[in-house]
């Protein structure tokens, strides 16, 4: 067996699991396709980019691609468990974060607030609204007296209004104006007004595919986790290690044919320049549609044409190195995330591990679409200062704590070219029947062979589904 692309590292392991001869051809100098943990000395090299080396101190690191998972991805669980990968929790939401928008209307133009602040104010003025409707029984018509009684005390817990005059005039919720101490219980902070907090809110819930929002979503929810040294702690060790010697790196596959005895597939060693072939009975393949319809091969008009047929994301992530972890010391943010409705910055993300140690990387810009475009046409360095000019919106202390930066564009990553699968709901139900069913000899495997995609879980459950057909096929042989 030929399993291409070591991104599909679930096909390999299961392969090997049945005891077949696996050889496995990887691109690149690592295991994981979009999976990077970026460290010092890690270097990458988009199209027309030139060469980019990570200069970062030895400890500080950060995922470049997948960095959290959810807890109902059970295939990431299981390979991390069997392969004794330790997992560490990943904040999501943070009510510490910051919350910035700007270009809005209103006295929060160009401002942050926590975002526990925005939810407390936004949940208390909606729960008041709300619970006067109830009140005055303008919505009766769908509710009996006794539902609409039970729905005014529930606003009132929910959103600490007056059980009185049902207003809503703040909440410890959203922090306080003076913390308590030994001599006092505090002060809690005035909300926002409510004529100015709206543009807020619907900026911020509105931008950057609702990142906010989503937090409420399964896929966001806590709990989440990661890898204790970054994904790629599971695939360049975990899968690395269990591979041995059927891992063959810097193999660039050019070329994939069906023949009347199996498959053929030639390769280019990025170490000698040379031009190799190799045969097999059969091919796994996980390379992303994006770069494997620009190889050559033989496949039918039907499965290429399928393959044509599936968009790439376009979507960039920079990392930053700082000196000090000010974001902690400072603004008290231990992991999860900053939100703001500037489209080319995006969200900030702060480390799971290792609080109040000196240096830490935090992510830094996270954009997608045409905000990409944008940004992954500039420089690395032009990159940077970009998202220094922005981040510093949020965070004033950031020019002055500054290491260096190291921003991947996904989409002009030579062997991805694209984030993930952009698909829209009728071109999968067109070309993904055909994409599930082997090409000859020849297996697809990976996320875009799943409704999971942009996930590592897509990926493993492709494995999952395509493994067993292969195996049923070759013991009914």
């Amino acid at each position: 067996m030929i399993v291409i692309g070591a991104g599909g590292s679930a096909a390999a392991y299961e392969l090997i699991q049945l005891g077949y001869d696996v050889t496995i051809l990887e691109a690149q100098d690592h295991v994981g396709g979009h999976v990077l943990t970026v460290r010092g000395g890690v270097t990458t090299e988009e199209h027309g980019k030139g060469v980019q080396e990570c200069t970062w101190d030895e400890g500080v690191w950060w995922d470049a691609g997948p960095s959290r998972v959810p807890f109902f991805h059970r295939a990431f669980f299981h390979y991390c468990q069997q392969l004794g990968i330790p997992l560490i929790d990943h904040k999501n939401l943070n009510l510490n974060g910051w919350a910035y928008a700007e270009g809005i209307e209103g006295s929060l133009d160009g401002t942050r607030m926590r975002v526990r602040e925005l939810q407390a104010d936004m949940g208390g003025y909606t729960s008041s609204l709300l619970a006067k409707a109830a009140e005055s029984s303008t919505i009766d018509d769908e509710l009996s007296a006794d539902d609409l009684e039970m729905l005014i005390d529930y606003l009132v817990s929910w959103g600490m209004i007056s059980s009185d005059d049902l207003n809503y005039t703040g909440t410890s919720r959203r922090g306080y104006a003076v913390p308590p101490d030994t001599q006092s219980s505090g002060e809690v902070a005035d909300p926002f007004p409510l004529e100015d907090l709206l543009p807020f809110a619907s900026a911020i819930m509105g931008s950057n595919s609702g990142y906010l929002a989503a937090t409420a979503s399964p896929t966001w929810q806590t709990t989440m986790v990661k890898c204790a040294d970054g994904i790629g702690q599971l695939f360049d060790s975990g899968f690395r290690e269990f591979f041995g010697e059927r891992l063959m790196l810097n193999s660039e596959v050019t070329e994939i044919n069906n023949t009347d005895v199996g498959v053929s597939v030639v390769y280019l060693n990025r170490e000698t320049g040379e031009e190799e072939q190799i045969s097999a009975d059969y091919c796994v393949c996980n390379i992303p549609l994006s770069v494997l319809i620009k190889l050559n091969t033989n496949f039918s008009r039907e499965f290429t044409e399928a393959m044509r047929s599936v968009p790439y994301a376009m979507s960039l992530r920079m990392g930053m190195q700082f000196n000090q972890r000010f974001w902690e010391t400072e603004d008290w943010i231990y992991g999860g995330q900053s939100f703001s409705s500037i489209g080319e910055l995006g969200i900030l993300g702060y480390p799971d591990d290792n609080y109040n140690a000196e240096k830490g990387a935090l992510l830094a810009m996270y954009n997608f679409g045409n905000n990409s475009a944008r940004v992954s046409s500039l420089s690395y360095e032009e990159r940077a200062e970009l998202a220094l000019d922005y981040g510093s919106r949020i965070h004033p202390q950031m020019r002055e704590h500054y290491h260096s930066a190291f921003s991947v564009a996904w989409h002009l990553m030579p062997y991805s070219l694209g984030a993930w699968p952009s698909y829209t709901e009728e071109v999968r139900e067109q070309v993904m029947p055909t994409l599930q069913e082997p090409e000859g000899n020849v297996y697809l495997v990976g996320e875009h062979l799943s409704h999971v995609n942009s996930w590592m879980e897509g990926a493993f459950q492709s494995a999952w589904m395509q493994i067993p057909k292969l195996h049923q096929r070759v013991m009914g042989s």
